[in-house]
């Protein structure tokens, strides 16, 4: 078996307006509307971004270009996969179908992707909201209880959890902290900036954690089988699928992955054995999958049912992980509460105790 990475390759992401302008385009296509024409009732209901998209195709339609050549010529506007489904359209004569089978994979990746967000929404919201609980007592609550605890104390030293506390808490009111936020600031930018062509580092870095990460991997798996299998029924020849295809999971090792399963159906070996070299989670299902198509002759049938199955099988996952992070933050919220109220009030106990006794 391979190792689980390949060398990382460049993938190429549609941009959000070109989802909108091909949808709009399609149907039109599909209702035997001229492209010219069809072009031109697309472009007045885009934004300013898709309008101009929009105007360009059809400059480029008048000189003569083909509409692959004119999608192409945008850079990365509409990605490498709509290019690749209009060159095999306009090759079979069937653009609009083409066009059609995109747009409607886009919008599904789209679907998953909101999906995931609202999963991920309700956990995120209960972190922010602890972090600023716990930021809140430490610079207004402690500070001033410490003062009344000290001040109890009758210069007794005082427990060594209450130390800390207040430590951290005169860090945080102190001039470093404004230092600590830069340098924090400056982290999250590092992990969440987009590399040209690529995710970012935080994508790669979610993909290597040990509970999520695997489901993370069956996911953009899974949206790669589902653009593969939209290119190969558009008509586009394998290898080349297999090269657009690798952009649509947003995982860059994932990436380089099918650019070496692409050479390595171009020297000869078949899908399926191809596949199976290869170490990444879901690939050994996709295997067989592939072989089942190889001989039926019915890959793309094939490749869309592996994608279904692996995005079912990730969304499971992922919906198990957030049912139980939900209660553990609550939780975790509570305890830091309960810390720092209990590191406040040993000393007022300790002192009740020397009274008393």
């Amino acid at each position: 078996m391979k190792p689980l990475y390949a060398k990382p390759a460049v993938t190429v992401q549609p941009h959000r307006a070109a989802l909108r302008l091909l949808g709009d385009l399609a149907p039109l296509l599909s209702g035997r509307v001229p492209l010219g024409r069809a072009l031109h009732l697309a472009a007045a209901q885009q934004g300013r971004r898709g309008r101009q998209a929009a105007l360009k195709l059809e400059e480029a339609l008048r000189e003569g270009r083909p509409l692959s050549l004119a999608l192409e010529e945008q850079g990365g506007f509409f990605g490498s996969a709509a290019v690749a489904a209009a060159r095999a359209g306009e090759g079979a004569g069937d653009l609009a179908s083409a066009l059609a089978r995109h747009v409607s994979h886009l919008r599904k990746q789209a679907e998953l992707r909101r999906r995931l967000g609202s999963a991920l929404a309700y956990p995120l919201t209960v972190l922010c909201i602890a972090f600023a609980a716990i930021v809140l007592l430490l610079t207004l609550v402690v500070p001033r209880l410490a003062s009344l605890v000290e001040s109890l104390g009758g210069g007794e030293p005082l427990p060594l959890p209450t130390r800390l506390l207040m430590g951290l808490s005169s860090l945080i009111r102190g001039p470093y902290m404004l230092w600590i936020c830069v340098a924090g600031l400056a982290m999250l930018l590092l992990l969440f900036w987009p590399r040209k062509g690529r995710g970012s580092h935080m994508q790669a870095l979610l993909l290597h954690l040990p509970l999520l990460g695997p489901a993370l991997r069956l996911g953009a798996l899974a949206r790669n089988l589902s653009a593969l299998a939209a290119l190969l029924r558009s008509g586009v020849p394998l290898p080349e699928s297999l090269r657009v295809a690798a952009a649509a999971g947003g995982a860059e090792a994932l990436a380089g992955i099918f650019h070496e399963l692409a050479l390595e159906l171009e020297s000869g070996l078949p899908l399926s054995t191809a596949m199976g070299r290869w170490g990444w989670d879901g690939l050994d299902l996709c295997s067989e999958a592939a072989l089942i198509g190889e001989e039926s002759g019915a890959l793309a049938e094939q490749m869309e049912w592996a994608a279904a199955e692996l995005e079912a099988r990730s969304t499971a996952r992922i919906s198990t992980l957030m049912s139980l992070l939900e209660p553990a933050l609550v939780v975790l919220l509570a305890l830091v509460v309960g810390l720092v109220a209990a590191a406040l009030f040993l000393p007022v106990l300790s002192l009740a105790g020397r009274v008393a006794g």
